[in-house]
């Protein structure tokens, strides 16, 4: 057999290889994606305009020197490397951020690749680690909030360096100045993204220990020694990624720190972890619970004693360096998360990982395992054809894949529809009533789809590029308001009623709110003393009981009991009178109509009304009924309406116009 020969079945084997490398790719890419591929879709969140807003404001050189300068006090600039330039390039348009969000984590799916192969040596561990780490029912928060983009791009650059690493460590050398430069870069853009990198540096040092330990036992050197070559060499990359680290932790933990915020405060207590290990554990052991704030039902403290304790002990049973490496990335990589207020499970995208290692090591012992037992029992102990396809790696694989994909979609969480997302549907209605405000507007929202938190201010400073809009939020947070009798002028005051934001007028913003005075074209249209069908305004006078149609209508049928409002200027000398119209097909039904009056809850009249046609009713109003501070109510009250055959509706009269005045008039 010539040399060509004997080197065929070792290239057809690389390349039934790499097209299965090939494929499985495309398939974890495909089964991520099938899951979450409706997050590209959906509008900003509060997270994002939060996060957007923060970095919009601030001078470019401070974001580049706090990128810079990690050691500083800041709050995960990196995140401005993002955010910035997409919306420099592409205005306030969510879905560049969301296709770069979810190339970010196809990436990612590579990079856990490599890294679980190459920590493995098999591509056959490599592959089921990282489709056990692809998807989890329970992290809708992170495939559908890009807000979220902190873990994803934190675990880029963990990933990235990680790789680097062990690419150096599996040619048998250790990485050279640039590769450590490299590594170092990429760990301090994972710590200006967030604070779960500064597990790396541990996790190089724990790798480093368990496949090369100091050699104590070589009889030329005494331990310190040893100690101290190991540390130079193979322990050199971990013990400077660690003093990065102890620069940045003290100005991010400090006052001016992320630890400023509440929600990021840490107490380092057995409790606080045992609270936020036992919620974490809870999110991917799938313990849902609608009744609770987070959702899920947090395992007990022997419950996470046990948990460790079972997958500790098949670790020490396998004898597998890698299943405790992966046992270790988890609890280690989840302790800066672990002693901070609990929070949704999408915090263990990158701690997950390494359960996902300890997961496939498990299995792929299991299937060896099982394949030696039908190899014995068929008589069969030769090894496999070089070429020959792994039918078994093949079967584990899609086996694994079919019962992670069935209990996923079990507890799958859907992406939220973006046409009923409250931000859009905001930026779509108020661009419609202005397309541009005057730099340094104030505008006042009596109500919004926006209330009680700070989106709206966000929302509406980024759209317009104004970073001096004056917003205030009546149901707001607490900063966001202003005492009721000291609000100032306001160019503009909304209020958002049945879906949909309506203009208030501006000329009063105390009577305005008070009386929801709508604005009309015409200032002889506001709310006041007088309403006219068909006259622009004339809504904003009823209360309930009138059918609402065509505003350009000359009158809208009442029900049996409408009522209506009114602002008055003064209370002395008012007479109530209204117009209306009885057709002769209802008052054939009804006979003569019999209607009482009230103004403010008091009986003015009862009338009645003896023939169809124009009618117009007129009463005077005692002075004492009637007040300028509030709005005044009439009511009636129709004691024969007439009664549609075809629905049933009960319906009093066609009303024209209604007021108040000082004269009396007769039409």
């Amino acid at each position: 057999m010539t040399a060509s020969d004997s080197s065929a079945p070792v290239t057809e084997s690389r390349k039934v290889r790499a097209w299965l490398t090939v494929l499985g790719a495309a398939f974890v890419a495909a089964f991520f994606l099938f899951f979450t591929w409706r997050g590209m879709l959906v509008y900003f969140t509060g997270d994002d305009l939060m996060n957007l807003y923060n970095y919009w404001i601030q001078p470019v050189s401070q974001l580049v020197k706090e990128n810079f300068f990690f050691w500083t006090p800041s709050t995960r600039p990196f995140g401005a490397v993002i955010y910035r330039p997409l919306f420099a390039i592409f205005g306030f348009n969510p879905y560049p951020e969301y296709v770069l969000y979810f190339a970010a984590m196809l990436a990612n799916l590579w990079l856990c690749y490599r890294v679980f192969a190459r920590l493995s040596g098999s591509r056959e561990i490599g592959a089921i680690g990282t489709l056990l780490w692809a998807f989890h029912g329970k992290f809708g928060y992170l495939y559908y909030n890009g807000g979220s983009l902190y873990d994803v791009y934190c675990f880029l650059f963990v990933f990235s360096a990680l790789a680097i690493y062990l690419r150096a460590r599996a040619e048998g050398r250790l990485p050279g100045v640039w590769a450590t430069i490299a590594i170092l870069l990429l760990l301090i853009c994972g710590l200006n993204m967030k604070e779960m990198a500064v597990a790396l540096p541990v996790m190089i040092l724990i790798y480093e220990l368990l496949w090369h330990p100091p050699a104590f036992r070589t009889p030329d050197l005494s331990k310190l020694r040893a100690l101290l070559r190991w540390c130079l060499g193979e322990g050199r990359t971990a013990l400077a990624g660690a003093l990065c680290v102890l620069m940045y932790i003290p100005a991010r933990l400090g006052s001016k720190g992320i630890a400023q915020n509440d929600a990021y405060v840490p107490v380092y207590t057995l409790g606080r972890w045992l609270e936020d290990t036992g919620t974490f554990l809870g999110y991917l052991l799938y313990r849902n619970n609608p009744h609770s704030d987070l959702n899920v039902s947090p395992l007990s403290p022997l419950g996470i004693v046990i948990f460790y304790a079972v997958l500790l002990g098949i670790a020490l049973w396998l004898r597998s360096r890698l299943a405790i490496f992966g046992l270790l990335f988890f609890a280690i990589g989840s302790l800066p998360v672990s002693f901070i207020p609990p929070r949704l499970g999408y915090v263990l995208y990158m701690p997950l990982a390494g359960l996902a290692l300890f997961g496939a090591v498990c299995l792929v012992r299991f299937q060896q395992a099982l394949g030696r037992l039908i190899g014995e029992a068929l008589g069969n102990r030769a090894a496999s054809s070089p070429t020959s396809v792994p039918w078994s790696a093949i079967g584990l694989f899609l086996a694994t894949a079919l019962v992670i994909g069935a209990v996923d979609f079990r507890n799958w969480e859907q992406a939220p529809d973006p046409k009923y997302s409250p931000y859009k549907d905001t930026i779509a209605q108020m661009s419609r009533l202005y397309p541009t405000f005057p730099h340094g507007a104030k505008l006042l929202f009596v109500h919004s789809a926006l209330d009680n938190n700070w989106d709206l201010f966000f929302l509406l400073r980024m759209y317009y590029r104004d970073e001096d809009l004056f917003l205030t939020v009546m149901r707001g947070p607490e900063a966001q308001r202003i005492p009721f009798n000291k609000m100032p002028h306001y160019d503009h005051i909304f209020d958002y009623i049945g879906g949909h934001y309506v203009e208030l007028d501006n000329s009063d913003a105390i009577l305005s709110v008070k009386f929801h005075m709508l604005k009309t074209a015409n200032p002889d249209y506001s709310f006041g003393e007088t309403m006219l069908i068909g006259r622009p305004g004339a809504t904003q006078y009823v209360v309930k009981g009138v059918l609402l149609g065509d505003a350009k209508a000359q009158g809208f049928w009442t029900l049996d009991e409408p009522v209506l409002q009114f602002r008055l200027s003064a209370v002395q000398h008012h007479i109530f009178r209204e117009h209306f119209y009885i057709p002769l097909e209802t008052f054939q039904q009804t006979g003569p109509l019999i209607v009482d009056f009230y103004v403010n809850g008091h009986h003015l009249d009862q009338a009645r009304f003896e023939k169809d046609g124009d009618l117009v009713y007129e009463h005077e109003v005692p002075e004492r009924w009637l007040t300028t501070q509030e709005v005044t109510k009439v009511e009636m009250k129709v004691h024969n309406p007439y009664v549609s055959p075809r629905d049933g509706v009960k319906l009093g009269v066609l009303l024209k116009s209604a007021g108040f005045s000082a004269v009396p008039i007769n039409l």
